[in-house]
């Protein structure tokens, strides 16, 4: 009977955290622009506790780029952002976002 008990105790605790897990990270996808580059992107998106060469890291990593120079005006890019900052990235960047 403890078993039993303990099992169901298990079961409601890992049902419990799974509906408060909130995802520390949200993709906003842009479209690139003329002249643009993944510094300027990863300046909008990092957050002050980050290096600013870990969110490039990031986004080449997401976007499987091996280098700042492998963008290209239209190009699709994923862009690794903090869930509290998803909104405000998304204002910033509101003219490029991709559905």
């Amino acid at each position: 009977m403890k078993y039993v008990a303990l099992i169901g105790l298990a079961i409601f605790m890992c049902t419990q955290i799974g509906w408060s897990y909130q995802p520390s990270q949200e993709y906003v996808s842009v479209r690139v622009e003329p002249g643009q580059t993944v510094w300027q992107l990863a300046s909008v998106v990092v957050d002050e506790d980050t290096d600013v060469r870990q969110v490039i890291q990031s986004i080449l990593d997401e976007n499987k780029l091996t280098g700042d120079r492998a963008i290209q005006p239209g190009q699709v890019l994923r862009l690794p952002v903090a869930a509290g900052k998803a909104g405000h990235v998304r204002q910033v960047l509101a003219a490029q976002l991709v559905p």
